[in-house]
């Protein structure tokens, strides 16, 4: 199922529209509302949080994705994307501003859940949205610019948020309320895309329902690994470099691998559809795996930056083509609520992968955290050349 074609003689519809770059704009709007609270939990414990609260805190955000993003992917369709997204920004712009003036663990988890709620509600309305954007043919190029869009934030912000902080006297609760000017330009332009009719949107009335095929089940289950992995590498990496001696590489190693995963889905373009995907994605998935695997050996503190490359060239391909693959092994009216479970597998990755790590760390140090996560990794590769062709 998926090469669909609109155009007479088989012809591959346009990917780019104005609709379709509106729509990855507001996804790296979308995303500063991760990227921008890095250096959160200092700041909670400036406000008098202890260190259980503020984890709580800051897991509140992600508790009301993992609560929400289900069951409003099966309810919102192409149709009510856009007001979804209006909605979302809406309460976005309503909670940035309370920051600076949320005062106790009551308030501030109280104003982490109700931001949590506005990101959610943006995401689900950007991916139901998206996927209808998208032409069968062309999903893999389509979710490597996704892919761009949603990691730029995250290149782009930390360093801006530490040269602008003396601007606000030191107070980052200031910067996140300031974030607000960021968002009202968002809120304008879903305000426009939801007036928009959206090309390739499937029929609105079978938006939910049905049982999940074997294949979307194995992508979930294999998207779900991936984000473990990544969320025990983005956790865990700055004491194993230190284990190494390593220590000044560590900013480094997320700049070489940013710019690997960036460089990885600007460049390959149509490749992401003229080649196997589930091919691709296995390779990519193999080597995020064997850098795991060398993080879990002693080895000199070079290796780091071999670590970096594998790592970005790995995530960089297995991310979009893993949403490609879903895209195409989807009906086209499940689209939507499926790669909106898609993300739901990066919150529990990152709400696990923690959890998993701390006890696994506790007992076999980080050497042996780092080997539990290419072991968790490896079946992923055969899995996927499993799927139908």
């Amino acid at each position: 199922m998926g090469n669909e074609r609109s155009l007479a003689g088989g012809a591959v519809p346009p990917l780019w529209s104005a609709g379709f770059a509106g729509m990855l704009v507001l996804t790296l709007l979308g995303f500063a509302n991760l990227a921008a609270f890095y250096g959160l939990e200092p700041w909670l414990r400036g406000r008098g949080l202890g260190p259980a609260q503020a984890g709580l805190a800051i897991a509140g955000f992600t508790l009301v994705a993992l609560l929400l993003i289900p069951p409003l992917s099966a309810r919102i369709t192409p149709a009510t994307a856009g007001r979804c997204i209006v909605a979302g920004f809406g309460v976005t712009l309503l909670a940035l501003p309370l920051y600076p003036l949320a005062e106790g663990f009551p308030q501030l988890l109280a104003l982490r859940c109700l931001h949590g709620l506005g990101f959610v509600l943006t995401l689900v309305g950007i991916v139901a949205g998206f996927v209808a954007m998208v032409p069968a043919a062309q999903a893999g190029r389509a979710y490597a610019l996704f892919g761009v869009a949603d990691l730029l934030p995250f290149a782009l912000l930390p360093p801006l948020m530490e040269a602008t902080l003396p601007a606000f006297g030191g107070d980052a609760g200031r910067q996140y309320a300031a974030l607000a000017l960021l968002q009202a330009p968002a809120l304008l332009l879903a305000l426009w895309i939801a007036r928009r009719p959206l090309a390739h949107a499937p029929p609105p009335a079978a938006a939910a329902g049905g049982r999940a095929s074997r294949p979307v089940l194995l992508l979930l289950a294999v998207n779900s690994l991936a984000f473990l992995a990544h969320a025990l590498l983005f956790n865990l990496l700055k004491p194993r470099a230190l284990e190494w001696e390593g220590g000044a590489l560590i900013g480094l190693f997320f700049g070489v691998q940013t710019a690997t995963i960036m460089a990885l889905r600007l460049l390959a373009g149509s490749a992401f559809d003229r080649l196997d995907q589930r091919r691709l994605a296995a390779i990519g998935l193999g080597a995020v795996g064997l850098a795991l695997g060398l993080l879990a050996l002693p080895l000199p503190a070079w290796a780091l930056m071999l670590v970096a490359l594998l790592t970005g060239l790995g995530f960089g391909a297995a991310l979009p083509l893993l949403n490609a693959l879903m895209h195409r092994h989807s009906p086209p009216e499940r689209r939507g609520a499926n790669l909106n479970l898609m993300m739901l597998t990066l919150q529990l990755g990152y709400l696990l992968g923690p959890l998993l790590g701390g006890l696994v760390v506790g007992v076999a140090g980080y050497a042996g955290a780092f080997l539990l996560a290419a072991l968790c990794l490896a079946p992923a590769a055969p899995a996927l050349l499993r799927l139908p062709k």
